[in-house]
């Protein structure tokens, strides 16, 4: 068996370890989960652990570069109204119930192609559909509360991305503790802080204030952004010049809540940027006065590390998740008050050695968390479900 660098190599070489990632649902402009499979590939290439990937042929040329190490299985690009449950028939279309040649599926969506009879590990990003079900559109919460359970009883081993959703899989469905590992993301490299001039340079190409708060994330109710938005219309007359600015694709079915979030208030000024290039992103993080990620449900949040990894003071929700990664590198709101929210806001803006604190703390604690701690973390799992 092939063996991962800085990883123990003990599993057993009777058994073919050819390993196949699922990567169909991908679709761009690429957004959380699409950025959860792309920092395992970028993981395990860390490490020296090659995959199969399996892609449409319209996704492959997008994610290349993130794959160069490993090998891309093309597939037949879905019409995206099918793309929802696509696994589901081109897996089995492809290789038959008993796909020959891998040891190993990694079903990353959580939703493992059912109809296929193949050894499987499965990320599970969140349980929204579970949880929050209300966020979900109905035939998304049909597809991933009928499948997602269907796929944890049948997996060898389940991958989350925190202890809370860990603990929240063990006591949902009944799964032994052992075969369920919270593995942490990570940022990509770039998520570092610009020169200053960048900065200048990318906040005036978005026509963006010298003081702003960000929020970056797909727009939708779990994001609890018109808490956010009820926070900034309390903040007090001399804070007018501050604009709140929110980044990201407004998700379907959002549409109403996008137009109440941009409504010009009596003073400051709200900008909706929309879908943001993610190589613009680490200027607008570094520009900020305050980064505000205030969802009441998250798996992990990545927009959270990107932010702390480019020096932005954050402040975040009392979700499970949220608060174990930011630990104390940022403020964790303890209710859901828009004036506390307001107040932490306040603070950031008012006093230079709060953000600069929370700065410094914010950069130590993301630099924990490495492609290689996630390379190495998932070989481990996967030379787990080989053994059997």
């Amino acid at each position: 068996m092939r063996e991962a660098a800085a990883v123990s190599p003990d599993a057993a070489a009777a058994v073919d370890d050819r390993v196949a990632i699922d990567l169909l649902f991908a679709a761009p402009p690429f957004t959380g989960l699409d950025h959860h499979a792309l920092h395992i590939l970028r993981g395990l290439a860390e490490v020296g652990w090659p995959v199969d990937v399996w892609v449409s042929r319209q996704v492959a040329p997008a994610i290349a570069l993130d794959a160069r190490s490993h090998r891309l299985v093309p597939f037949p690009t879905p019409p995206r109204p099918l793309r929802l449950g696509w696994e589901q028939w081109m897996v089995p279309w492809r290789f038959g119930r008993h796909p020959r040649g891998y040891g190993l599926l990694h079903a990353v969506t959580g939703v493992a192609p059912i109809l296929c009879d193949i050894p499987l590990v499965v990320t599970v990003p969140d349980l929204t559909f579970r949880l929050s079900p209300q966020d979900l559109h109905p035939r998304a919460r049909l597809y991933f509360g009928t499948l997602v359970p269907a796929s944890i009883r049948r997996a060898r081993r389940v991958m989350v991305s925190s202890e809370a959703v860990r603990r929240q899989v063990i006591d949902l469905f009944g799964v032994d503790a052992d075969r369920v590992t919270a593995i942490p993301l990570c940022a990509e490299a770039f998520f570092v802080a610009p020169p200053a001039d960048v900065v200048v340079q990318t906040r005036k190409r978005y026509r963006l204030p010298e003081r702003y708060v960000l929020s970056v994330g797909t727009i939708d109710s779990r994001k609890d952004l018109s808490r956010l938005r009820a926070a900034y219309d309390l903040l007090p007359p001399d804070c007018a010049d501050v604009a709140l600015v929110f980044a990201g694709r407004t998700a379907y079915g959002a549409e109403r809540l996008a137009q109440r979030l941009g409504r010009q208030p009596k003073r400051g000024h709200v900008i909706m940027l929309g879908y943001v290039p993610r190589e613009d992103l680490p200027a607008l993080y570094a520009g900020a006065s305050a980064f505000v990620y205030p969802s009441r449900y998250e798996g992990f949040g990545l927009p959270v590390l990107e932010a702390m990894a480019c020096g932005a003071p954050v402040i975040v929700s009392s979700a499970g998740a949220l608060a174990e990664l930011v630990g104390n590198a940022g403020v964790v709101l303890q209710t859901a008050d828009p004036a506390e929210l307001t107040q932490a806001i306040e603070r950031l803006l008012r006093f230079a050695p709060d953000r600069d604190a929370l700065r410094q703390r914010g950069l130590a604690r993301a630099r924990q968390y490495t492609p290689r701690r996630l390379g190495e973390a998932t070989v481990r799992v996967y030379q787990e479900a080989l053994r059997g």
